[in-house]
């Protein structure tokens, strides 16, 4: 049996629940679906624009079913604050070739100005809560007319396809109301017993419905689920405590599991009676040596993290075969550098580096990040930001879950000024930086200008972002070299970079065109930028491993 079940990331919990009760009762093999938006989005295959009116994630997802199923056999669809009773094989066991849609017919009507869930408006609608649970024939010829682009269309309306507005009447079958008993609408004896209740209105996940109707039954179900998720875990705590570990799993380059793997011979057969010729010879030829310049320990909180190093240069000097050094060892060697940051000692390698043609690569924060950790690094040679753009392929940049940001329309120029460290670095005042290039817009547009100073990490990461205050009535963005001019481009906003950043090939360079010669965002140039982007960032892992090291020398090889 094939289960499409609607996910909302608000109740990923009613989901889990909703699951482990079908899979609980269930007396043969269940294959259960969760109709995530954002994948769907991501294949292509759901692109309607944000309905405003939609309460859930999946109040258009659920139409896709038959398109997803190939538009063959029988599927059922479940709203996921669903708790099963009883055997859904009798559910599925109705199935009737004549319908193409098989649901409850319920005759429900919620109060005028009432919520349900958290705090989502109730919309009274002729056969509501109809397709809440939904037996499809998906290989009938009514519901070949649910293409993608039927529902994908925005002129098509919720009222079209909770009604079921695309079959006739007769193509509706009825199932009994107890396979989707609306909690607090139904009543016992009366109504007959429930065998799956729907918490249409909110269950328990919710603490304004903690104490609702039918509450111990979900509590029961969310027993079961936690239980079955403490076996998981108990049984992937055994096999990692029991799982033998051999050197070629180790996040190291080659040439040292190499080494590896010859001293621990030598530990057991120091005579080489068994392992012979394994005299311990670093044959790691990388090509020119790297040395890393320590960072202080108080720039990046090494000392409260318990850190005597820091990790990613130690990350990338054991995957180019270099060294741990320092500035006052390295100043008179010919050693390519790697510094992270732009600390005082940072600042200071980076200019001697740069005033004596010495070649070095910089570490610093990322272009684009999967989620809101800090999970990549940009890495770029004799320059602060990766300049050397050229085409590359999407490989890396599909592990980044990015997706082009539409083009956007504001009417108010953000100035994101770059931190003091960085202005400092190109001899910049900020305070001055910033009176300039604000008279300076001045000079080309009335419209208003807000400034964005650059707050601390932990809160431009979840309340204060970049993207929030991109996405506050934004016509332009305005900044020195920072990588907002490619966040900005790669969200959908043209932006002015002053100085050269990686989004140099994509953005303007001057404050006079903010008028009329804007270089606007367009999927291809913003793939083209972000596929670039990807190419020099990397983490912790393929600094290690030598990922990292084989990409940027092939990069600045073929430069």
């Amino acid at each position: 049996m094939k289960v499409f079940v609607g996910w909302d990331s608000r109740e990923d919990i009613a989901y889990q629940v909703c699951k482990s009760s079908i899979e609980e009762t269930s007396s043969v093999p269940v294959e259960i679906i969760p109709l995530k938006q954002k994948s769907l989005r991501g294949d292509g295959v759901y692109t309607r624009e944000i309905d405003q009116l939609a309460s859930t994630e999946f109040t258009f997802t659920r139409f896709l079913i038959p398109h997803l199923c190939n538009y063959e056999g029988w599927a059922l669809f479940i709203d996921c604050d669903f708790v099963f009773l009883e055997d859904i094989k009798l559910l599925w066991d109705q199935r009737d070739e004549s319908k193409a849609v098989m649901c409850a017919h319920h005759d429900y009507t919620p109060k005028p100005g009432s919520t349900k869930m958290d705090g989502q408006v109730q919309h009274a609608y002729p056969r509501k809560n109809w397709s809440s649970m939904m037996l499809i024939n998906c290989g009938h010829p009514g519901n070949a007319k649910l293409t993608l682009d039927v529902v994908n269309d925005m002129a098509r309306t919720g009222a079209y396809f909770h009604r079921f507005s695309w079959l006739k009447d007769e193509e509706v079958g009825e199932l009994s109301h107890e396979w989707n008993w609306l909690v607090g609408w139904y009543e016992e004896p009366v109504d007959g017993k429930p065998k799956a209740l729907h918490y249409t209105e909110g269950g328990p996940w919710f603490d304004d419905y903690a104490t609702c109707e039918y509450n111990i039954e979900w509590y029961r179900a969310h027993i079961q689920y936690a239980k079955k998720m403490e076996q998981s875990y108990q049984y992937k705590l055994y096999r990692e405590r029991n799982k033998e570990i051999d050197v070629d799993d180790l996040s190291y380059t080659e040439s040292k599991k190499k080494l590896i793997k010859q001293f621990l011979n030598n530990l057991i057969d120091p005579t080489q009676v068994y392992f012979k010729n394994e005299t311990i010879e670093n044959d790691d030829d990388m090509g020119i040596k790297t040395a890393a310049i320590a960072v202080q320990k108080e720039e990046f909180n090494l000392e409260k993290k318990g850190l005597e190093y820091d990790p990613y240069l130690k990350a990338f000097i054991n995957g180019s075969g270099g060294f741990i050094s320092d500035f006052d060892r390295e100043q008179d060697t010919d050693n390519t550098l790697v510094i992270r940051g732009l600390g005082g000692g940072g600042q200071k390698a980076i200019k001697y580096c740069l005033e004596n043609k010495r070649d070095f690569y910089a570490i610093d924060t990322g272009y684009i990040q999967p989620g809101t950790k800090k999970e990549y690094h940009r890495i770029t040679k004799n320059s602060l930001q990766a300049l050397n753009f050229k085409p590359m392929a999407s490989d890396r940049l599909a592990k980044l879950n990015w997706k082009p940001g539409k083009p956007k329309t504001g009417s108010k120029i953000l100035v994101v000024p770059p931190s003091e460290k960085v202005m400092k670095f190109y001899d910049q005042d900020l305070d001055a930086w910033m009176k300039l290039t604000i008279e300076n817009i001045k000079k080309h547009t009335d419209r208003p200008i807000e400034v964005r100073l650059k707050p601390g990490r932990s809160e431009r990461v979840t309340k204060n972002t970049i993207w929030d205050a991109m996405a506050n009535d934004v016509y332009c963005l305005v900044t020195f070299n920072s990588i907002a001019a490619s966040e900005a481009f790669l969200f959908g906003l043209p932006a002015i970079a002053l100085a050269p950043n990686a989004a140099s090939a994509f953005c303007n360079t001057s404050i006079a065109d903010i008028e009329n010669n804007l270089r606007i965002p367009h999927r291809s140039t913003q793939v083209e930028l972000a596929n670039f982007l990807s190419y020099n960032q990397f983490t912790q892992a393929e600094m290690k491993d030598g990922t990292a090291w084989r990409i940027l020398t092939e990069n600045y090889e073929s430069s």
